[in-house]
């Protein structure tokens, strides 16, 4: 069962990423200012046909609009890319760190969606790890990369718990976010050995492999998109 409240929340929040107006959508919906209004605001039951309908308009996943954080899918989809497997590769080989991956981090969760292990860290796709216990979790909130070459003599991260319950020194996250601007996670390694890191060649090469995820994701929903636009449908969503 759908919530229409968040749907419209997310219809309202993916026009706004796309900075159309109220009377564009209704214009392309053929319907009055009025009636979309209320489609955002969550009065209005809203049928499959026309949900897809404003996704491609929006230029955006179907279930992203939906607002449900489909894990399982997520993870089966980052499995679907296959140049992941070589991104992780490039960055243990550039860095000489020993782990990486890419996560998709919610409120409540942490997920590995892609892994290359070679310190025997003992996570696979699909693993969960507490979200309060990493750093990732900072960078949902912050939507900003965090990086460190040697947490022992860091300003910050000196302290901090998390690299003391997974036993690295050297980290580097940055955010992966999707192309209608929402946060589907992170891509990160880590070591317990330091690394230099902190430099605009590693930081670069991360926000590049990041924004190449972000871009087939998209295909992804742009393909699952055209295929529930083929089978089409009245059904209503309650």
């Amino acid at each position: 069962m759908y919530n229409i409240q968040t749907v419209g929340t997310n219809i309202r929040n993916a026009r706004l990423y796309r900075n159309y107006s109220q009377d564009y959508l209704a214009y392309k919906l053929k319907i009055s200012q009025n009636a979309y209004s209320k489609v955002e605001c969550g009065y209005t039951k809203i049928t499959l046909e026309r949900l897809i309908i404003i996704a491609e308009i929006l230029d955006v996943g179907l279930n992203k609009l939906i607002g449900t954080a489909d894990i399982p899918a997520d993870v089966e989809a980052m499995g679907r890319i296959q140049i992941v497997p070589k991104i992780l590769e490039v960055i243990c080989r550039t860095t000489g760190m020993g782990f990486a991956a890419v996560a998709r981090v919610t409120e409540d969760k942490w997920v590995a969606c892609a892994i290359r292990d070679e310190i025997l860290f003992g996570l696979e796709p699909g693993s969960e790890l507490k979200i309060e216990t990493t750093i990732c979790n900072e960078i949902r909130k912050s939507q900003t990369a965090v990086v460190i070459d040697h947490v022992d003599q860091d300003e910050v991260y000196v302290g901090h718990p998390t690299p003391a319950m997974y036993g690295f020194q050297s980290y580097i996250s940055v955010p992966i976010i999707c192309q209608d601007g929402a946060f589907f996670g992170t891509l990160c390694a880590i070591d317990p050995r330091p690394a230099k890191l902190n430099n605009p060649e590693t930081i670069g090469m991360f926000k590049l492999f990041a924004e190449l995820v972000s871009f087939h994701l998209h295909l992804i929903d742009k393909i699952a998109l055209a295929g529930a636009n083929f089978l089409g449908g009245e059904r209503q969503l309650n």
